[in-house]
């Protein structure tokens, strides 16, 4: 992802949009408003940012952060019996709350979508979570599954870093 001479951004540029959405949890319309920038962009380094994640399952991670985010505004679009229909664009992060690196991100907010990630982790993997760290919401059911024995902080990821 380095800059070219004809480049429209800059790497730095990039990772700082990238670090912004990470580190704060605003939605990506709210960090490229910020910037100066368009939503694209933010959109695109976010989506370069997720290809190179580490490999997950050679991390060994005792403390989990779960974090939703709106990633652009809600939407309207007409469904095929006519009917108006609105969609509301989540994903939710899991960072390693220890070195705050981001592990994945999966599409939507709920228990299903968060399940799934956490399915694809080894037992071993999963065993080592002692803590967890999430706003109140839908993957709480997700992490009862698939963390049973890692004590839940249900508060702002923030406030939750030990």
């Amino acid at each position: 992802m380095g800059s070219s001479r004809y480049a429209r951004s800059t790497t730095r540029l990039r990772d700082q949009v990238v670090s912004a959405v990470i580190s704060s949890g605003r939605a990506a319309s709210e960090v490229a408003r910020a910037h100066g920038v368009s939503w694209w962009l933010v959109q695109a380094a976010l989506s370069a940012a997720a290809r190179v994640l580490p490999e997950v399952d050679e991390r060994r991670v005792r403390r989990l952060g779960v974090d939703e985010h709106r990633y652009r505004s809600v939407r309207w679009f007409r469904a095929d019996e006519g009917a108006w229909r609105r969609f509301e664009p989540w994903m939710t992060t899991l960072v390693d709350l220890a070195t705050g690196q981001v592990l994945g991100i999966v599409d939507g907010r709920d228990s299903r979508a968060v399940g799934d990630w956490l399915a694809q982790r080894a037992e071993v993997w999963r065993e080592r979570i002692e803590i967890v760290a999430i706003d109140p919401s839908a993957a709480f059911k997700a992490l009862r599954t698939y963390l049973p024995r890692a004590a839940v902080s249900v508060d702002k990821l923030r406030a939750c870093l030990l």
